[in-house]
């Protein structure tokens, strides 16, 4: 796992550009705080921060060249059928100086060109400079695990794993206001967007080649076949299949040369996972409790599932004032605006992880691809009909009636049950959207002085059936939310983690079958739970989700408070600023905060992004 950055020129650099390579690696040596290089000429050069976790030694440090210089390559990721591929490669005569995955790709990228990609399995985002085709390759991943940005420049292109290192380049830093407008809706940026009007992020499945006269093809190499199955299995048969792909798919994540672990939060997700990863050897595994916050602690679960697994496990009890800390190191770290709350005690475990470990398993992929979202029974039951749907339906006027809210149990099903309502009198697309967002439209609109929002059309595909809102899920929540967290928050602590749940051959099975395997009327996750019921506590299997959720009320009223008043709450501020609407954001204020906690989460998170970088 590491950090990557290059600059590609259209004619000769000047030293002092190509120089910035050096600065862009220094600005993420956090991803790779074991080695760092550079290499280049006149017209281009690539750099490298290394993590290593595949033959630790200088001889796979990076850049990294074969052929005398005529391939140089500089990757991150993890390519667990490196072993497979080596051994065909010297079938072929290729022989091998170093035992990395590094060394592996280049080698069979020298043979196959860009097929490679095809033969890959594990996640990545690299850059190869082809000599003798005069040609660079980038490429990202079949799901986006890993990040890659870019920006085109007149002269020059330059990529890099964060922002932060294509800001070390002469860019400009114009705001996005589409993309701002949309991400106070959902809480993140969607790709291709960024902040910025001048960086993009490359898509999952999408590679760019770039000739020496600066033109660049991209292409995009894989897409989720949602293809049902025509002679499909029966409901045991398909979860038996699951299991041996779940099995095979966290054997191969246990190859490592430095320690594993696994993530542990007693949910089913990485229950599963650590079973699996202790059927073939000891691992260790990891969760964090909340001292002060017992209505967000699920360390008795993971208890449970260690004592059943087996497993040597760790547990670190970390406090608000903790959480805070964390808070502050992790957003001082977010070049743009990012809002999912859970994000910071994913944070916390990482850190805790690390001391211990260098690489960790964790659960991500399995609500995305078997249904594990409130709002997948939500659209599950509205897309159904039925006495329940109805019901609610008739039910709204009176909790509309009742102040809503995050504070307490009736507060909560109030503002659940009016968004049910509200959303369910949509077209299947638009549900879809609006129950996938934390702030309407109308208020986002309303707190911006410009907005401007990305096309929802541009965002989703059309909605059918159920295994298309998993596809959407997929392509928007998963990679811009989900492992966007789980790659910042990691790489923050210089911790590599893999996801198995996110294996291309599990994922193309699962979203051949039925959705009726995964969700019906008595429950969701049933494919997944089915597969593995024998194998963990039936506790886990009957509890409700939880995620890692933060008291933010409690903050916003206790420590976070300077932050708001200076931030939010200063009309001078705002409007100096230019971009916000500070009567609407004071009215935010004014009514219940936890009606709103999501809102004023997102507008904090940018304000102190925006402080940090453009002042």
């Amino acid at each position: 796992m590491c950090g990557i950055t290059g600059i590609i020129g259209k004619k000769k650099l000047s030293s002092a550009l190509l120089g910035k390579v050096a600065e862009a690696c220094d600005s993420i040596r956090h991803r790779g705080p074991d080695s760092q290089g550079n290499f280049g000429n006149d017209y281009w050069a690539l750099g490298h921060t290394r993590l290593s976790v595949i033959d630790t030694s200088s001889a796979a440090n990076q850049p990294m060249s074969i052929n005398n210089g005529k391939l140089v390559i500089v990757y991150n990721g993890e390519i667990y059928n490196h072993n497979e591929i080596r051994s065909d490669l010297i079938k072929k005569g290729i022989s091998f100086n170093t035992s990395s995955d590094t060394e592996t790709l280049l080698q069979a990228y020298s043979v196959y060109g860009k097929n490679v990609l095809h033969m890959l399995n594990g996640f990545f985002a690299f850059c190869i400079y082809d000599q003798l085709e005069n040609e660079f390759f980038i490429a990202r991943d079949r799901f986006g695990i890993k990040p890659l940005h870019y920006s085109i420049q007149e002269d020059y292109f330059v990529f890099a794993s964060e922002i932060k290192s294509l800001l070390k380049f002469p860019i400009n830093r114009e705001l996005n206001y589409h993309a701002l407008g949309t991400y106070l809706q959902l809480s993140y940026i969607p790709a291709p967007n960024s902040i910025y009007k001048s960086v993009q992020k490359l898509l999952p499945g999408q590679s760019i080649s770039i000739r020496a006269d600066g033109e660049l093809k991209f292409e995009n190499y894989y897409s989720i076949k949602k293809r049902i199955r025509p002679n499909q299995l029966d409901f045991d048969s398909a979860a038996s299949q699951v299991k041996q792909l779940t099995m095979e798919s966290v054997e191969r994540r246990l190859i490592s040369d430095v320690p594993l672990g696994s993530f542990l939060s007693g949910g089913v997700d990485s229950s599963i996972i650590a079973y699996c990863a202790n059927q073939y050897k000891p691992v260790d595994t990891f969760t964090i409790s909340f001292k002060n916050e017992p209505m967000y602690d699920e360390s008795h679960y993971a208890r449970m599932v260690s004592k059943h697994i087996k497993s040597n496990h760790h547990e670190f009890e970390i406090t608000n004032t903790e959480l805070l800390e964390i808070q502050s190191e992790s957003q001082k770290n977010m070049d743009e605006p990012f809002a999912d709350s859970s994000s910071i005690a994913f944070g916390a475990l990482a850190k805790f992880t690390k001391n211990h470990v260098t690489v960790a398993l964790s659960g991500d992929g399995a609500d995305e691809l078997f249904s594990g979202y409130n709002k997948h029974a939500a659209l599950f039951m509205s897309m159904q009909g039925g006495l329940k749907h109805k019901a609610i339906q008739k039910a709204s006027p009176l909790f509309r009636l009742i102040k809503e809210g995050r504070d307490s149990k009736t507060t909560n099903l109030a503002r659940k049950v009016k968004k049910y309502a509200d959303g369910s009198e949509l077209s299947l697309n638009d549900r879809y959207f609006y129950w996938a967002k934390f702030t309407s439209a109308e208020m986002a609109k309303g707190l911006l002085k410009n907005f401007q929002e990305i096309d929802q059309n541009y965002l989703m595909s059309e909605v059918n059936d159920f295994n298309d809102i998993l596809y959407n899920d997929f392509n928007l929540v998963l990679q811009n939310d989900m492992l966007k967290k789980v790659d910042s928050m990691s790489m923050l602590n210089s911790l590599e983690v893999r996801t198995p749940f996110l294996d291309h051959q599990l994922v193309e099975y699962v979203f051949s079958l039925p959705s009726a395997f995964k969700i019906n009327s008595n429950g969701s996750k049933l494919l997944l739970k089915e597969a593995f019921r024998k194998e963990l506590p039936p506790e886990i299997f009957a509890r409700k989700k939880h995620g890692f959720e933060v008291p933010l009320v409690k903050w916003f009223k206790g420590p976070l408070q300077t932050n708001l008043n200076n931030l939010l709450l200063d009309r001078d501020r705002i409007e100096e600023q230019g971009i916000f609407q500070f009567d609407a954001i004071s009215s935010l204020f004014k009514q219940n905060l936890s009606q709103n906690q999501d809102t004023i989460w997102a507008l904090l998170q940018f304000q102190l992004w925006y402080y940090r970088h453009n002042q």
